[in-house]
């Protein structure tokens, strides 16, 4: 007789069946979409047509794209105490990456300003009252990992919407980096 072998016939199971050591974290997504960013996108179109020399960032991007006095670690040394060296090149392409399409995105008009900050407000938002809670409490990486996913990328994609920015996973991720870099946010 083999003592590893469960079977299970004709049962009816209500929640999860598990053999062993139940190990999972399950995160339950609040998150309701909005149609703020649906009208952002709508005025963005209108401005695009309407004032194409518009060249002025507002304060409220320019603080994102600012440093944090005070703060004079850069992105890598922020990664390496908070024991995520192996992130550093993926960061710092994701970082890029995204700096280049806020560049891109947002010098020519006030309504795309307002779209990136209503984004970046949010990933923040969403890190320092969830995953920095965990980073905090010394959860696993891999805990840390699947709530960023579940609690930033996932519904940051969602809103969205028509995402005439084209901002992928990567860009979500590198917004995280982004506002690391600047001091905003923290991983230790």
């Amino acid at each position: 007789m083999d003592i590893n072998k469960v079977s299970v016939e004709d049962s009816s199971i209500g929640g999860k069946f598990v053999g062993n050591n139940d190990n999972s974290n399950t995160f339950n997504n609040f998150y309701q979409s909005s149609n703020y960013l649906e009208e952002l996108y709508n005025k963005f179109q209108e401005e695009k047509l309407n004032n194409p020399d518009l060249a002025e960032f507002c304060e409220e991007l320019d603080y994102y794209n600012s440093k944090i006095e005070g703060d004079v670690l850069g992105l890598e040394e922020k990664l390496t105490q908070g024991n995520r060296e192996r992130m550093i090149f993926f960061a710092k392409s994701a970082k890029e990456k995204f700096h280049k399409k806020l560049i891109k995105t947002s010098q020519y008009s006030q309504i795309a300003q307002d779209i990136n900050i209503s984004i970046l407000a949010k990933v923040k938002t969403g890190f320092m009252m969830e995953v920095y809670t965990l980073i905090c409490n010394d959860a696993p990486q891999e805990t840390i990992d699947r709530l960023i996913t579940e609690r930033i990328i996932k519904p940051v994609k969602e809103e969205l919407g028509k995402n005439l920015f084209r901002y992928d996973e990567e860009d979500i991720m590198g917004m995280i980096f982004f506002l690391t870099g600047n001091c905003h946010i923290k991983w230790n």
